[in-house]
Formats: C-alpha cells, sequence, structure tokens
C-alpha cells in the first residue's frame, strides 16, 4: 500500500517563516496571513518539503511557484500575486477585481522597494482568503479569482 505524503505549505508572513501540513495547520496559516496583523505581506509556496533559506544566503531552497499576498485587516482589502515561471496560463499575475471604482484602495507590494498593487488588485479579504485556501490546496494559481497581468515579482 503506497502511502500518501501530503505536501508542505511555506508561509512566509513578514520575515518569519511557518509551515503546515495537516489541514488544521493550514487553515491556521491562512487565517494568520489574512487578519493576525493590521497589514501583512505574505509568501506562500507548496512544495514536497519545507522551504527554507540561511542568514548567509547559502542555503536557498524553494520551488518554482509561488502566492505573493498583501492584507489590511483595518481597511478589510488584500490583493495577489500569482508568479510561476514557464506556467501556460501567465507567469505572473495579479488578482482583478472587476468591481473596482475609484475608491478601492491600491495596496503595498513590497514595502522595502515602495512598490504597490493597481488599485484593481485589491480583493475584500474573504476573496483573499479564499484564494490562499485554494492555493494551499492545489499549489496551482487560483480560479476562484479573477487575474491581471502583473508588474511586479
Amino acid at each position: 500500500m503506497k502511502t500518501q505524503v501530503l505536501p508542505v505549505v511555506t508561509g512566509i508572513l513578514g520575515y518569519e517563516f511557518r509551515y503546515a501540513q495537516a489541514a488544521e495547520e493550514v487553515r491556521d496559516l491562512v487565517e494568520a496571513i489574512v487578519t493576525e496583523a493590521p497589514v501583512r505581506y505574505s509568501q506562500v509556496y507548496v512544495w514536497d518539503r519545507p522551504c527554507r533559506q540561511s542568514d548567509d544566503g547559502s542555503v536557498h531552497e524553494f520551488p518554482r511557484g509561488r502566492l505573493r499576498i498583501t492584507t489590511n485587516r483595518t481597511t478589510g482589502w488584500g490583493a495577489l500575486n500569482y508568479m510561476h515561471p514557464g506556467a501556460p496560463y501567465g507567469a505572473l499575475v495579479d488578482s482583478l477585481n472587476p468591481d473596482a471604482t475609484e475608491h478601492t484602495p491600491a495596496l503595498l507590494f513590497d514595502p522595502v522597494g515602495d512598490l504597490w498593487f493597481p488599485a484593481s488588485a485589491s480583493l475584500p479579504l474573504e476573496k483573499v482568503r479564499e484564494a490562499v485556501a485554494e492555493y494551499c490546496r492545489t499549489s496551482a494559481r487560483p480560479t476562484c479569482v479573477q487575474w491581471q497581468p502583473g508588474a511586479w515579482s
């Protein structure tokens, strides 16, 4: 009888690495990404092992694809960026809110580089939560949200 090996979800919340494998751990990780801090910049990787890197840069082990997330629980908005080199349906895409208005806020993509998502990438947090959970289950670009070409990787 062949034993199924569960993938490991690596969440990098700010600069903190967190790992999840069991369904309950993944749910907790998704919730932390979406609501733990007032503003959160996170990355999620799904792989056959935990991602890791060393402080000196000698170890850098990550799969090719990832989901990057910015959330602001105070305003109730978040944005997603999916990147996977060679993906047939777009190697670099941002979430798309087809109902965005002039009042939809733009969110910071990268605080270090002062890079911003377009306002059209901002989604209600419940949609962000749904997309992150789907990515953790499938390791593929979530289908529960729409996408547009991305500018930053």
